[in-house]
This record gives structure tokens, sequence and C-alpha cells, in this order.
């Protein structure tokens, strides 16, 4: 079993947050050195760079951030607005009142992604990941079970959450970052799914996953919707793939008899739930009549894909047309007399 690969964060000593403290700001929870982190640009943090962010975002009345946008970021392209935006979730502050009644108000607030000048990585190691090798995931039936009750109206709905591992592989802890639409009930259906991803777990390294986040993309289409019937993978993350030995000893007889020395063959397939490749077919091969197609049909029975894309949603009943080349290998050099 490949070991799950984890980009690690560099963890400063004095990492800290820096908001904005005006008669306005009346903070009742920010964000903690390990949400600071967790957000932190991994090329940066892991570069020993600090940086810097203002966001402007609105306070509902329960205290909560909404519609925030970056107003500035330094140094720019580094993604510290972005990761600033990811820590949104993570503030609430007492409302603004007005007669007495809580109202709706703006709050510009800096947050400083600082390393105290040391550039060490004193403190424990925090891992953040996105798209790992899922091993289970929520299949299409799932996404279509957890629709969110009096949301018909509504093509789609998107959820981006961070995660805790569990030494098992599953996740916990999980934290709505954004919601869209909000208030319909997608972020409760996402938290709902969490319980069903998992990925592998080395057993001998049962600690791998202390102090690793996912940030986990939950993608919703309509169940009732014919957009959502049509289905097809384009970038699969592979987590099993052929046995390189093995392609060459399915390199076709009937080619090898006609003296070709490559070919290609598209096998189509149906993704299962555990992003498997099923009733696989040929779709093309060339030169023709030569074997390509069904050599690469051999191939593709024998690969699995992650259960989840990148761009959050399920593989599962998906369409996907794997090209296969066949190069034979070279006849070996006569031996020396």
């Amino acid at each position: 079993m490949h070991r799950l690969v984890l980009v690690a964060l560099l963890v400063f000593a004095s990492a800290a947050v820096a908001v904005a403290q005006t008669s306005d700001a009346d903070w009742l929870r920010k964000p903690t050195g390990d949400q600071l982190r967790a957000a932190w640009p991994a090329r940066a943090l892991a570069a020993g760079r600090g940086g810097s962010a203002i966001i402007t975002c609105e306070i509902n009345i329960r205290g909560g951030l909404e519609n925030c946008r970056i107003e500035s970021e330094k140094p720019a392209g580094e993604g510290f607005g972005d990761a600033a935006l990811l820590l949104v979730p993570s503030f609430l502050m007492k409302p603004a009142m007005e007669d007495g009644k809580p109202v709706r108000s703006v709050i510009r607030i800096p947050i400083a992604f600082a390393s105290g000048g040391s550039g060490g990585n004193s403190g424990p190691t925090i891992s953040m990941v996105t798209n790992p090798p899922w091993r289970t995931a929520p299949s299409f039936a799932d996404m279509a079970a957890a629709w969110p009750k009096g949301a018909e109206a509504i093509q789609q709905g998107h959820v981006s959450m961070r995660c805790k591992f569990k030494k098992d592989g599953g996740l916990t802890n999980c934290e709505t970052l954004t919601e869209n639409p909000r208030g319909r009930g997608f972020g409760g259906a996402a938290r709902k799914l969490a319980a069903l991803f998992a990925i592998p777990v080395d057993p001998q390294d049962p600690h791998v996953l202390d102090r690793t986040y996912v940030n986990l993309q939950i993608r919703f289409i309509n169940p009732a919707a014919p957009e959502a019937l049509k289905r097809a993978v384009v970038q699969p993350r592979w987590i099993r793939g052929p046995d390189p030995a093995k392609v060459l000893a399915i390199y076709p007889e009937q080619a090898v008899a006609a003296g070709v020395k490559t070919g290609l063959g598209v096998a189509e397939c149906t993704i299962a739930t555990d992003g498997a490749l099923t009733d696989c077919a040929v779709a093309r091969e060339d030169p023709p009549g030569l074997g390509f197609g069904q050599a690469a049909v051999a191939v593709a029975v024998v690969m699995r894909m992650s259960p989840w894309t990148e761009d959050g949603g399920p593989v599962d009943g998906g369409k996907i047309k794997l090209p296969v080349r066949f190069n034979k290998a070279p006849d070996p050099a006569p031996a020396a007399p």
C-alpha cells in the first residue's frame, strides 16, 4: 500500500493573527494558531515567508462574517488574500446594535501571517492535504439522498470544508468554510456526507495522520436535473495502475505476427462506486484489427481511480475513455558467437 504523501507545513513559534481592534470590533472568536497555520499558503510557509492581507466583510445580525472580499495582500500573488478568506468562518463578533436591535454592518480586517522573523520550525508539524487518494467516498446515490429538503428549485450547491483526519483515515471536526447558496441546508448535508470519506492508512505508521487536515470540496447537483445523469470524469486521480511488465506481456499476438511495433487502444468504461472500471468495451484502436482495443480493455479492468474528484463530486456511474499506448519491447540482441 502506498503511503499517503502529505504536504508538511512548517509551524513558526510566534505565528499569530492580527485583527483590527477598534471600538466597533468586539470579537467573540478569532482563528486559533492551528487554523492560521492550516490556511497559510503552502509554498510561502515552506519557504519561511510571511505575509498579510486585508479583507472587507459584512457582519450579519448573528455576528458572522459574510460577503467577504480581498482588499489587498502583501506580497502580491503569494496567496495570502485567499488564505485570509479561508479563515472567515473562524471569526465571530458581537453584531452592531441600533435602537437596541442587531443590525448588519461592515468591517475591515487586517490579518498578518507573521513568522516572528525566526523561520524555524520549533512547533509541532501540521499537515494540510487536498484531493487525497480516498479509500471510500460518497456515491451518487448518497449525494442524491443528502440533497436538502426544500431545495428542489436549486440546480447546484457547493460547500468547502476543513476536516481533521482520525487515526482510521475517516474525518472528524469538520468546519464549513464556504456554503453557496447559504441557508438552504447544503452545509448540514455536507457534514453528514463527511462521515463517508476515508483514506487508506499505513498500519506501520499509526501517527501519520496526527494533526493532519484536509480541505474538502463537495459539489451538489440537483439529482432531478438532466445534467446529473451526464457524468464524465475528465481528470481522474489514479490510485491503482497496471503492472508495466504485465502490459508488455499482453502485447497483441496479431500485432507481433504482423510486425507492428506500436499501437493504440482506447477502452470505454463505466466507473464503479469504489473507482474501479467496469463494463469496459473497445472504443477505438489503431491500427485496427490487430487486438490493441482488447489489450486496452485488459489494462483498464485492473485500474482504479479515487472515488471523489478534485472539484468535489462522486465518480460512480460516470463514463471514461482510457487510451493506452502499446510499444513492443525490442527483441533481445543475438548472442555473441
